[in-house]
């Protein structure tokens, strides 16, 4: 399975997932919805091996979460900071985790801090999705230590919901590994930006729905 494809499966279970959100509907959407930012989380992590400009991949994240947010705020729905927010802070977290350039305490201590922020400005799955995204980037195609520590992520938010503010629901969640672990290495069709640009245009296409078909 192609980089490509895992994509459309995690754009596929979001655009469910947020119509769940919005407008509502069987369980079941909010349920498939739960393999989407996984996917997201892993795919960051490719990127960030595999590009050739690294500051290039922060600063379209960072442009794209700023850009995408604007629109939200106007929303009848009430939104977290999106996920480009989280990708962002993720990747530069693991950038900052790997380089030689920082000593260990200032690492701890920068690292430490954006963990607040995503806390206190509400970043969709805040500090859980930092830790998935750390976890797929500290265990790298080592795939039974990825689901031995994806699995007790997700047993604290069965257990302990309230310290990620997730609902117990995010433990299907895990069954994103079965297609992470189908990826075959291969990017298969480029399509960046449009990657990017689905995020917006799928809330514009849900509010659409919401208020003219629905009510």
């Amino acid at each position: 399975m192609s980089l490509f494809i895992l994509k459309i499966i995690g754009i596929l279970s979001m655009f469910l997932d947020h119509y769940y959100f919005i407008i509502g509907g069987p369980k079941i959407l909010n349920i498939i919805g739960r393999v989407a930012f996984p996917i997201f989380a892993f795919a960051l992590n490719e990127g960030y091996r595999h590009t050739k400009n690294l500051k290039l991949y922060l600063i379209r994240l960072g442009i794209f979460a700023l850009v995408i947010q604007l629109p939200l705020f106007f929303s009848s729905t009430k939104y977290p900071m999106n996920i480009f927010f989280t990708l962002f802070t993720g990747l530069l977290i693991i950038t900052i985790m790997n380089t030689k350039k920082v000593n260990i305490f200032p690492k701890i201590l920068i690292i430490a801090s954006l963990f607040y922020i995503t806390k206190k400005f509400e970043f969709d799955y805040s500090i859980y999705g930092i830790l998935l995204i750390m976890i797929f980037n500290i265990f790298y195609n080592r795939k039974i230590l990825i689901f031995v520590s994806f699995l007790f992520l997700n047993l604290i938010i069965v257990y302990f919901p309230e310290i990620f503010d997730l609902s117990k629901t995010q433990f299907y969640s895990i069954f994103s590994l079965i297609f992470i672990f189908l990826y075959n290495g291969k990017k298969g069709k480029s399509m960046k930006y449009f990657f990017y640009l689905f995020y917006p245009l799928h809330f514009f296409v849900i509010e659409l729905i919401n208020k003219f078909l629905i009510k």
